[in-house]
């Protein structure tokens, strides 16, 4: 499935130089996500759930990615109501990530951060609870197009600390995962970026002042920002 959905990314890259409007960069989102929890409730009934994620998909000549897709294929999003109802997992946070998504003239979509508890107390499951990750984007990053920056790599914590995303994780009552998407290549040299687009995005919680001035070379006051609506 990795190497399909990398496919369509490689035939991009080959026809960029051709075909410069019908392309994007790399997505976060290539490949698909996929989470495998499982285990046993307190009182021995067994539970089983599979979660598809997306990441911010790669930018284009005249737009910006956006996040949080599955690029080329396509999945549902799993609601947290539904999510909480058939396990005893906690979804704790579910957020975009700013300053994930590759900076250029064209910026690529954010990735997406997701949290997920152990509850430890009277619905604590019986342990361990099993964790299956087939993901991808944790070593090298989606890159970006003519001068486009790459998008963040996506990331895989136990309790704060770095995880093994290629093996099988076994959590405790009371451990937090946290997982990562990544966010898509920028495209186009990041200086040529529209200002109001920029002051928008700084405005949005998209790219911090921080970024602004690092990635685009515009150190925003808080004048400009407050001047520009």
């Amino acid at each position: 499935m990795q190497i399909g959905h990398f496919m369509t990314e490689i035939v991009f890259r080959a026809l960029a130089e051709v075909l410069p409007d019908r392309v994007i960069a790399s997505s976060g989102g290539t490949p698909a996500s996929m989470n495998v929890f499982y285990g046993h409730n307190r009182d021995g009934e067994p539970w089983h759930t599979v979660i598809i994620r997306g990441g911010g998909t790669g930018a284009g000549s005249h737009r910006d990615g956006e996040g949080c897709f599955i690029f080329p294929a396509n999945g549902a999003n799993t609601p947290v109501e539904i999510l909480e109802s058939d396990t005893p997992l906690i979804i704790e946070r579910r957020e975009l990530l700013a300053d994930t998504g590759g900076a250029g003239r064209q910026r690529g979509g954010l990735g997406r951060r997701v949290v997920f508890h152990i509850p430890d107390d009277a619905t604590a499951p019986q342990p361990p609870v099993s964790l299956g990750i087939q993901s991808g984007r944790f070593k090298i990053p989606p890159q970006g197009l003519f001068g486009g920056q790459a998008g963040a790599r996506a990331q895989f914590l136990v309790n704060g600390q770095a995880g093994d995303p290629y093996g099988l994780t076994l959590l405790q009552p009371g451990d937090v995962v946290t997982m990562d998407a990544a966010g898509g290549g920028g495209y186009g040299d990041p200086n040529e970026r529209d200002l109001q687009a920029l002051l928008d995005d700084v405005r949005d919680g998209i790219v911090s002042r921080s970024a602004a001035a690092r990635d685009y070379g515009m150190d925003l006051s808080a004048e400009e920002m407050e001047g520009e609506e």
